[in-house]
């Protein structure tokens, strides 16, 4: 929150020696007019970039004469420079990439900076054509009626080395007075010493480091609460029986009054509806996976979020759900059985039962599965145009396609790209009649015909931050022999869903495509006690934000089916485990103020009761004993 209101305050902080460019005109020419530039290409929603614009700005100040430092925020600038992640630093020398990389790497940063400086220095000397006629008077004198045109030919610092290295001497030359004569000052800023960390004095911070010290200590804390998390977690997963005595993973001694399968915007928005009813469910998901926690690029279409990584909006729906009491099951669904009651479900490690599933296990993308797709998803390949394609705004791009989505991601991204290209392998569009029109009538679509895609290439991807696409390797169905190159910034694979259903076939109704069919204006599938939610179930929309929808619909539904068929909350015997029992851990976050006002509350004399404690840890151990009933 404190870091929210100080971005608030503040639109842009001063950069000292950083300066800040917009354009790509003003950055072509810092690169011309400067031998050695460091650029950092972030934004100001990212973390690791508000953690390193301090070492960046101190870094400036190191080098400030000798090399250029300058910022790009991508998010609000683009300078001709497509990066994938952030922050991204690429190192200059004479208006040529020489290094790059991405993340919060101080030692990096500092390290490429310094073979810049240096690199730099050897390029900024003079030769006299004087002392190049005098030097192949004495070493090549067959060269001397052509010493002008060398001279004018090559720069002093490069022909200094190739005469260096034909004839093991160079020409005489002086150093140039346009870099400052004082050098980086010895161990500036560098990355944490042996003298130890220094007392902190936020008095004496500018903004940049202000941020960077708010951004730490938000990691921190945030870190401290996963861990809380994770160990409330476990307790819940071994009461379940999902964890056996000895840690091993084991099978529920009892069923789950609600099983999800999915991890995604759907899985775990019914997760937070449902635990906020009470019902404690069950989420089986692996930790990584998903559409949203795949994307590559940034998502900007999420209500609430002007900008995130989808791995870390997932997360956040994650904290909301275990906040009230979802457990977490990290593992892949094997098979379920819905022929009994309650449901089977069998993972990779374990075994359970359930009254009531929520599926929500998602659709994938179907791919070309050509050479360079995989290669470049993020850096311009990508199956959602309305996920991505404002991000190539101004830009060429292509969609590859023959059916209504292929008409549709065209004529969303005719809107803000400069022109599209619509490729289809056969002369006729599958797409409705009104959709085909549209497409065909616009005037920043381009239609080919009978034409399939052969390869995707691109920058060179050994390098991650130049991996972008930039051309298309287009196939004549027709002839064969008929291959061209398409120039384009991006290209959206429109060719369908694969919805994953297949642990339900011949369980469950559902469509030709094989999505789950759910009765009408409602979640429930064709079993009684089981639900859909989001893309395994939705054909036409598949966006984050109405995934999460259906998910609290699907949540909705299930409460009530469960509350029809008298499987009840608390009337089981379910006790909640964090009822029964006070984790010392739990309250290790409180503050000294909250433990005493809490024991207060309780009518607890803390004077008397915890007289002579000294530790944090003495006070809580009175908090859990009055908590747990004075056992």
């Amino acid at each position: 929150m404190l870091r929210r209101t100080l971005l608030s305050l503040v639109l842009v902080a001063a950069l000292g020696a950083v300066e800040e460019i917009s354009d790509e005109r003003t950055f072509k020419k810092a690169l011309s007019d400067n031998i050695a530039v460091v650029v950092d290409f972030y934004s100001q929603t990212c973390g690791p970039c508000i953690m390193m614009a301090p070492k960046f700005k101190e870094l400036a100040k190191e080098y400030e004469g000798r090399v250029k430092f300058v910022k790009v925020d991508v998010q609000r600038s683009y300078v001709g420079v497509q990066v994938r992640s952030m922050p991204t630093f690429h190192f200059y020398l004479s208006g040529k990439l020489e290094n790059q990389f991405s993340g919060a790497d101080e030692n990096g940063m500092r390290q490429y900076t310094q073979q810049l400086d240096r690199k730099a220095e050897a390029m900024d000397i003079e030769v006299s054509l004087g002392a190049i006629e005098a030097f192949y008077k004495e070493h090549d004198p067959s060269k001397l009626d052509n010493v002008g045109e060398i001279y004018e030919k090559y720069p002093a610092y490069k022909l200094v080395q190739i005469l260096k290295k034909k004839y093991g001497k160079a020409p005489e030359y002086t150093k140039k007075n346009s870099r400052a004569s004082a050098a980086p000052k010895e161990g500036g800023g560098g990355g944490g010493g042996g003298g130890g960390a220094k007392p902190v004095d936020i008095r004496k911070m500018d903004m940049d480091e202000l941020k960077a010290e708010i951004y730490r200590r938000e990691m921190a804390a945030e870190e401290k609460e996963e861990e809380l998390r994770v160990k409330k977690n476990e307790r819940r997963r071994e009461k379940l029986g999902l964890v056996g005595k000895d840690g091993e993973a084991g099978s529920a001694a009892k069923p789950v009054k609600m099983a999800v399968l999915g991890g995604g915007p759907a899985g775990m928005t019914a997760a937070i509806y449902s635990a906020r009813a009470g019902l404690k469910p069950l989420v089986i998901a692996p930790a990584m996976g998903g559409q949203l926690m795949g994307k590559g690029v940034g998502v900007e279409n999420y209500p609430g979020i002007l900008e995130a990584n989808g791995g870390d909006i997932v997360k956040l729906m994650k904290q909301q759900a275990a906040k009230f009491n979802a457990v977490f099951e990290h593992e892949l669904v094997t098979s379920v059985d819905l022929s009994q009651r309650p449901f089977v479900i069998k993972t990779n490690a374990s075994a359970l039962t359930a009254h009531a599933l929520i599926v929500s296990t998602g659709a994938d993308s179907r791919w070309l599965g050509v050479e360079g797709e995989h290669m470049y998803r993020g850096g311009g390949v990508s199956s959602c145009a309305t996920c991505d394609g404002f991000l190539w705004r101004e830009k060429a791009v292509a969609v590859i396609g023959g059916g209504d989505t292929a008409m549709e991601d065209a004529l969303v991204l005719a809107r803000t790209s400069s022109h599209v290209t619509l490729i289809h392998r056969r002369d006729t569009f599958r797409a409705s009649h009104v959709l085909q029109q549209a497409v065909l009538n616009n005037p920043k679509i381009t239609v080919v015909w009978n034409t399939t895609i052969k390869q995707f290439k691109g920058g060179d991807c050994a390098q991650e931050a130049t991996c972008m696409l930039s051309h298309l390797v287009l196939e004549s169905t027709t002839d064969p022999e008929n291959v061209t190159e398409l120039a384009v910034d991006a290209a959206f694979v429109a060719i369908g869903h694969i919805p994953n259903t297949d642990l339900f076939k011949g369980q469950l109704e559902m469509s030709d495509n094989g999505y789950l069919m759910t009765k009408a204006e409602s979640t429930h599938c064709s079993v009684d006690g089981v639900f859909a939610a989001g893309d395994v179930a939705d054909w036409v929309y598949r966006q984050a934000v109405t995934s999460a929808g259906s998910g609290s619909q699907a949540a909705l539904d299930a409460e009530r089916w469960l509350s029809e068929q008298m499987v009840g909350t608390s009337e089981e015997g379910e006790a909640d485990d964090d009822a029964e029992q006070c984790h010392p851990e739990d309250y290790e976050s409180w503050t000294m103020k909250k433990i005493r006002a809490e024991l207060t509350a309780m009518g607890v004399d803390h004077k008397a009761e915890c007289k002579g404690c000294m530790e944090k840890s003495e006070f809580i151990a009175v908090l859990c004993k009055h908590l747990s009933g004075g056992r």
